[in-house]
This record gives structure tokens, sequence and C-alpha cells, in this order.
């Protein structure tokens, strides 16, 4: 392990920590290097991953070096902060973490786990000359450690319920801090239809004098799922909205990079052993609803799902929605001891009437369903699962 990567790992008991004042504090250690680059940020509780890899490639298509931060990771640490669409570098990842281990210590500071990755973004961008930056929000946005920039766009997908604990339990009050993206010179766009969500946007673009489009309607795209259109539809609109101040935007360079998309994880489809294996990180409620009409109508029967959720994540409806839609279930444990049981996991589909199977291991698990009669496996529950089925299929494609 690399003396970056040990330094990460080594926060990532931190927790979560709301609040700006750590992560501002160490930015002017560094010379405010966010400032070095407009940025664009991306806030939702689902679609935000995907709808920023859009936007991404199409600044990329446009000719402008972009950076990208996203998370988690699902493979490689480095997927975080791509660069012109390709990975960080080993070099810039250890010179970007040296710097702000430099400038936490002459601050005093300990960051968390997400302010050190969000820190590295903005210093590698910056080294990187990197002209736009993309942000994906981790959590919520009024406090997120991603919301110390000055955003030429805040882009917010759809919302619904999920990290209550940190957002609150109603729509209203999880909008309000997704709104708090949205700041003084920025243009604002949502694909969010429910009135409780877009009064909330309203009010909070009317307090800071920006404008407010509520984007409708679809736009074709290579990822699966049609929830996937709409993302596409809020990217593309972005794009066009931007195209005064970031002129090399143009139509031809919009649909270029709409097709050169790629976001793995997301509703993907593997081909292997005569099997179609679909991969989702799908961990909430709100994903749910969108996927299960996929499944139901897209995946042939007979269907087995890999299962496996944090434990902080509302369980058992999620598991409640989606295992009846599987002949045979193998639940596992993704990323213990965060991870749900697989045993209860497995109890829980017993109650609901569908053949469960514990198998704690993820790659024994991806085994077993490989080694049944059902012509298609869906895995989902959880992005770290999606990662580890990803790093097992790849493995074995080769």
């Amino acid at each position: 392990m690399t003396p970056a990567l040990a330094y990460l790992e080594s926060l990532q008991g931190s927790g979560i920590r709301p609040g700006l004042g750590r992560i501002r504090a160490i930015l002017r250690r560094l010379g405010r290097p966010e400032r070095a680059y407009r940025s664009i940020i991306v806030a939702g509780t689902n679609g935000k991953g995907s709808t920023s890899a859009m936007l991404s490639s199409i600044l990329v298509a446009s000719g402008y070096r972009t950076g990208l931060y996203t998370s988690p990771h699902l493979v490689d640490i480095r997927e975080r902060w791509m660069i012109g669409g390709s990975m960080i570098d080993d070099d810039l990842l250890e010179v970007s973490v040296g710097e702000l281990r430099a400038a936490a210590g002459a601050a005093g500071i300990n960051p968390t786990y997400f302010e050190a990755m969000t820190l590295i973004a903005f210093i590698a961008f910056r080294r990187a000359a990197c002209e736009v930056a993309v942000l994906e929000v981790g959590m919520g946005g009024r406090l997120d450690a991603t919301n110390v920039v000055r955003p030429i766009a805040a882009v917010i997908t759809p919302i619904g319920f999920d990290h209550m604990e940190y957002l609150g339990d109603t729509l209203g009050k999880i909008a309000a801090e997704k709104a708090g993206v949205i700041h003084r010179g920025a243009i604002a766009l949502t694909t969010n239809d429910d009135a409780r969500i877009v009064d909330v946007l309203r009010r909070r673009a009317a307090h800071v004098g920006a404008p407010l489009e509520i984007v409708t309607g679809e736009h074709d795209t290579p990822l699966s799922g049609p929830f996937q259109r709409r993302n596409a539809a809020l990217a593309v609109r972005t794009a066009e909205a931007l195209a005064s101040v970031l002129p090399r935007i143009t139509a031809p360079s919009i649909e270029r990079g709409v097709v050169s998309t790629r976001w793995r994880g997301r509703l993907e489809c593997i081909r292997l052993r005569g099997k179609q294996i679909w991969v989702d990180g799908c961990h909430n409620g709100h994903a749910i609803a969108v996927i299960a009409p996929f499944i139901e109508r897209s995946l042939p029967r007979p269907r087995a799902l890999v299962f496996g959720i944090m434990a902080d994540k509302d369980v058992e409806a999620v598991g409640g929605a989606l295992f009846p839609l599987f002949d045979r279930v193998i639940t596992t444990e993704p990323f213990p001891p965060r991870s749900a049981a697989a045993d209860g996991l497995a109890q829980l589909a017993g109650r609901l009437g569908v053949e469960a199977t514990p198998e704690p291991n993820p790659e024994e698990a991806f085994a077993r369903a490989m080694a049944g009669p059902e012509n298609t496996v869906f895995i989902g529950g959880s992005l770290y699962l999606a990662g580890s089925a990803i790093a097992y299929f790849d493995s074995h494609s080769q």
C-alpha cells in the first residue's frame, strides 16, 4: 500500500461530521484550489452519479479539460477522481495527498475521510489545469464538503428518503438540505416534479437570486433503464444552458458526450456463460421503485438475486420490494461489519415466501448464483456489492 493510500485508509473510521468549517480552513491553507476552475455541483438522492458522468463526458467531448469527482468508488479508489475521462494517475494522487496532509497539519485539523477525498479532488484538478470540474455531492448538500465551491450550475436529481438521521424525516426537510447547493451566480436545474420538493427548491433559488428550471422529457442514452433517459435530459439541458459561458459546447459535442458516457455498476449488463448478469447499486426505496418495473418488464424469468445491503439503510423496505421479484435469493455481506447480516436477510426473504440462502462471502454468493439454473442474475442492494461484482466478473471474463 502506498503512503497516500495508507493515509486515506487511516481516516476510514472518522465518521460523518457535517459542517464546512474544517474543509474551509484547510482550503485557505492550500490557496483556495477550488477557485482555479469553474464548477458544476450535482446533488440528489438517486441518479446524481450517472448525471455527473454524462455532464463530464459532454464537457470532455466539447474540448474542456474536465475533472469529475464522484463517490464511492467500485473497484479502484482512483475512480473517484477522473481527469479528461481517465482515472487520476498514481503520481498525481501521491502529490495531492502530500499537499493535503501538509495543509491539514499546518491548520491543526484532522479531516474526515470524505473531506480528504474532496480536498484531493480540488488539489488534483488544480494541478491538472482543469477548466471545469463536475462535483457529485456525497450526502445532502448544504453541509456537504463539496459545497464550498462557487458553482456555475447546481443540478438536482430526483430526491427521495435516504440518510434521514442527518437530513430529516420529511421530503421537505431533505429537499432543503439538497437545495443548499443552489448559490447566487449559478443556474439551477432539476427533474423533480413533486410539489413538496419543487416549492423548497424555488424558495431557495429565489432567496439567492438564481434561476430555476424544471427539466422534463427524456433523452436517449447508452445507460440502461428508462430513468437514465431523464438523467440524460437533465445533463443535456444543463450543458445547453451553460453554452453561453462555456462556448465550446455545441449540439454535436453534447450528442458525442452522451453517447460516449460510461458509468459502471448502474444497471450494467454483463454477459457470461450464457447468462445475463445485471449489476446495480440500488440501496433505497426510491431507487427500487424506479428499478422494479424495469426488472419485471425486461429481465426474463427465472431470475436469481444476489443481495447485500448496509445495515443503516431501510433494509426491510428495500428487501421487501425486491425479493418477491425473484425466484431465488442469495444474501451476502459486501462490507462487514457495516453490512446487514446475511442470515437476517435470508430470513426476511423467507417470510416473503422467497427461497433464500445466506452466503456471507460475496464471491461465493456470485459463484452460487452462476451455478444455478437461472439465466438471469441480478446483483444489487449496495454500491459496495456492485463493486465486488464488477471485480469478480471482470476477472472471470478474461
